[in-house]
Order: structure tokens, then sequence, then C-alpha cells
């Protein structure tokens, strides 16, 4: 019990910290910024012909790369700084023992990447504010602007045909949430076993693997090789048909990849030497 209060204690001193730093706010008003145009159309229509817009945008506003990169950078921003060996950390670790402040952060990467995509999740839902209607349905504006071309746009009708509301919030919330901490392990791994900034660069890369495997290979590897496009519900396999990956394959292919990257973590952190930096 002692070394789970002591993680907590590690955890929950990296959410105060962060609260204090203008990035983790940055993180959240581009993507606004991104959603505004589009939720303000919506609403405009929904005002329009006087009726109510229910609540489930979230999974129409992560199926094209461009969201998908804002979204990963995002996630970087929140974990540039990874892996968290500020001036404070010494004391911490000190006190907590290398070990738990290890898995302290572990447990900040993936609370903190649940709190990101949960509120990336209700941005849509205040955007539609005053024309919100509560239906566990998809509802008529959402239906005919994904079955008409009303405003110019026309959203994903793939996954309105194959999910209900709820189940499609749910993945997609899920999809951006392991997203983040796949970002969030690759930071902290590769800041910590290599250089600072090399985790950086490849969260980069893989904010654009979308783009680049299509440019520089086949455009169904991306299905199976870029992370980002997991975030689209209309990508996946759905009842054998189709030639993207499967639920299950995702799943295992992320947390996969986050096992790996914890279990190299943990190992550098037993036996290197650590070098605190300053605060980003």
């Amino acid at each position: 019990m002692d070394n789970i209060r002591m993680a907590a204690r590690v955890c929950q001193g990296s959410f105060r910290r962060i609260l204090y730093m203008p990035r983790f706010y940055i993180a959240f008003l581009w993507l606004l910024f991104l959603y505004f145009p589009l939720m303000n159309a919506v609403r405009s229509f929904s005002a329009a012909v006087g009726i109510g817009m229910a609540p489930w945008m979230f999974p129409f506003l992560t199926d094209d790369s461009g969201s998908q990169l804002f979204i990963i950078l995002g996630a970087l921003l929140l974990f540039c700084d990874a892996p968290f060996l500020n001036q404070n950390s010494s004391w911490q670790i000190l006190r907590a023992g290398r070990k738990n402040w290890f898995w302290g952060n572990m447990a900040y990467i993936w609370l903190l990447s649940l709190v990101y995509a949960a509120i990336l999740s209700l941005l849509p839902v205040l955007l539609m504010i005053p024309h919100l209607e509560w239906t566990a349905e998809w509802g008529k504006v959402l239906g005919t602007l994904a079955q008409t071309n009303a405003l110019g746009i026309r959203l994903n009708y793939t996954i309105m045909a194959h999910y209900t509301p709820a189940a499609a919030m749910l993945l997609t919330l899920a999809a951006v949430w392991l997203n983040t901490v796949l970002i969030g392990m690759i930071n902290f791994t590769l800041n910590l076993l290599v250089k600072k900034g090399i985790g950086a660069a490849v969260s980069v890369a893989v904010g654009l693997s979308p783009l680049l495997i299509v440019r520089l290979a086949r455009f169904d590897l991306g299905y199976y090789f870029a992370p980002p496009l997991w975030m689209d519900l209309s990508n996946y396999r759905w009842q054998g048909y189709g030639y993207g990956p499967s639920f299950a394959y995702v799943y295992r292919v992320l947390l996969g990849c986050i096992g790996v990257c914890t279990i190299l973590s943990l190992a550098g952190i037993r036996r290197k030497d650590l070098n605190f930096t300053e605060e980003v």
C-alpha cells in the first residue's frame, strides 16, 4: 500500500504541475479552433431548420488526416517534457524511489491521456449550445448532413450506418485515448533512452504516418501501420467486409507498442543516470 500511495502522489504532483503550464491549454485551444468552423456551420443549419442537434459529433471530427494530425500534435504538447525529469523530480525520486516514481508517471500518462480524450469529445457538445437536443439516436440534423450535401459538407454516413451513437462515441474515445498514451510513451522512452527531442520527432512522424505511408507505399498499408487512422471508425473491417483492420488487431498493436515502451522505460529508469532539466 505504501508503494501505491507514493506512486499516486507522484501522479498527483504531475497533474498539478501541468495545470500551470500554457501548453496544456494550447493543446485544447487549437483543437477548438479546428472544430469551430464545421461546428458553427452545423449549428447554423440546426437553427435554420429549427431542429436541435444530437450530441454525437465527435466521431465525425476524427475521420480525416488533418484532424488526426492535430490530435497527435496536441498529445505531443502534453508529453513533450517526458520523462518529466524537472528540478523537483530529484526529491520525488529520493522519497518515493525510482520504481514508484516510474509507475506514478505511467499512471499520469494514462490518466492525462484519458482527460485529453474526454475533453476533446466534450468540446463539440459545448459548441452545439444552445441548439443541443439530448437523444440516444443520431438525430435528424446529423442524419440529414450524412445523407445529403446540405451545407456543402457531408458527414461520414458509414459511421452512422455501422454504429449506434453510444458505441461510436466510446470507440472513438478509446482510439484517441490509446493513441495519446502511445505518444506519451514514445516521448518518455525515446527521450529517456536516446536523446531529448527524439520522442517529439517520432511523434510527428506518427502523426504524419497516414500521409507518408500513402505516398511512399500503398494506401491499404495505412490501415494497418498508421495509428492515427484508427481514430476513424469507417476504416475498420465491418462484419468481415472491408480492407481495414479489426478492432482486435488495433487494440493488440496499440497495447503491444505501449507495453514494449513501458518495459524499455522501466529498464532505463533502473540503470540510467538521470539528468534533470528545466520545465518546458
